[in-house]
């Protein structure tokens, strides 16, 4: 099992102060109470279950494992924030590939945060605004400068408040889609690179394209060119980590062309794909 350089002994601990993980410890920065810091786990790495002394974000940069919290288990995949509450136990497997995570803990004494008020659960979120703060606040930890302190306050303060209100909304419309809506969602999720239109996916669920429309956004807080768009980045992720080229990888994944790949890629990820390749060259 890997842990984080230099912190063997306090990461045995079941429940971790501020800054320590389990895998390897890439890189960390401190910056206005927001602990900023990239991990790498290798395959074959399993943590037990352990918990946090502060709440935290999980941006997952590359890769894919496995996480169990409470009574339930979800597969954490590229461009995808997990939320983890202070004290919450969780434990994760990755057992299938290399994973590298970026986080952003929370010092709520020091941000003067109510927990409770934000009522930040163990959830996750798949693109839109948040995942496009978490992209930026990746390259300002990357590469910093004067002025990255003040980029990373603005940027961890807007994430804080996006993904606490989205979360809010999540709740509050928690009602289980019809059989069609969620078939509708694992036809796209299977046939993310076909060009097809959503015409054709609304007659193989037997309903009208307004109104597969408008339930889906409804239900998953996107459109389904949204989703499908996630679901290209995250298979175009994977093949940035090969020496694939950027347009071949383009084509691939669904797109027309180089540049409308590199668009789409900066608007989800708040990166190009080229920063995010270089980013995981090996070390």
């Amino acid at each position: 099992m890997e842990y984080a350089s230099g912190h063997s002994a306090r990461a045995m601990n079941p429940h971790l102060p501020t800054g320590n993980f389990y895998g390897e410890m890439l890189r960390q920065h401190l910056a206005n109470g927001f602990s900023l810091s990239e991990t790498r786990y290798f395959p074959g790495t399993r943590l037990p279950p352990h918990s946090h002394e502060s709440p935290y974000f999980g941006f997952v940069l590359s890769g894919s494992y496995t996480e169990s919290y409470g009574q339930r288990v979800r597969r954490c995949q590229p461009a995808m924030i997990v939320c983890h509450p202070a004290g919450e136990l969780h434990a994760q497997d990755f057992s299938q590939a290399p994973v590298n995570l970026f986080r952003i803990e929370l010092d709520c004494d020091r941000l003067d945060l109510n927990q409770t008020a934000l009522n930040l659960d163990c959830g996750e979120v798949r693109g839109g605004l948040p995942v496009s703060l978490a992209g930026k606040l990746y390259q300002e930890f990357c590469e910093p400068d004067e002025l990255s302190h003040l980029a990373i306050t603005g940027l961890g303060f807007e994430l804080i408040a996006t993904i606490a209100r989205l979360r809010k909304t999540s709740r509050a419309s928690a009602i289980q889609p019809p059989p069609w809506l969620s078939q509708a969602q694992e036809l796209l999720k299977s046939r993310y690179l076909e060009h097809f239109t959503f015409t054709e996916i609304a007659a193989e669920v037997g309903v009208h394209p307004v109104t597969l429309a408008r339930e889906f956004r409804r239900h998953y807080k996107c459109t389904m060119g949204e989703m499908l768009r996630r679901e290209r980045i995250e298979f175009a992720c994977r093949l940035l980590k090969s020496g694939e080229s950027l347009s071949s990888i383009a084509i691939s994944a669904g797109f027309y062309d180089q540049s409308h790949f590199a668009r789409a890629f900066k608007r989800l990820l708040g990166m190009t794909p080229t920063s995010y390749r270089a980013n995981f060259r090996p070390r």
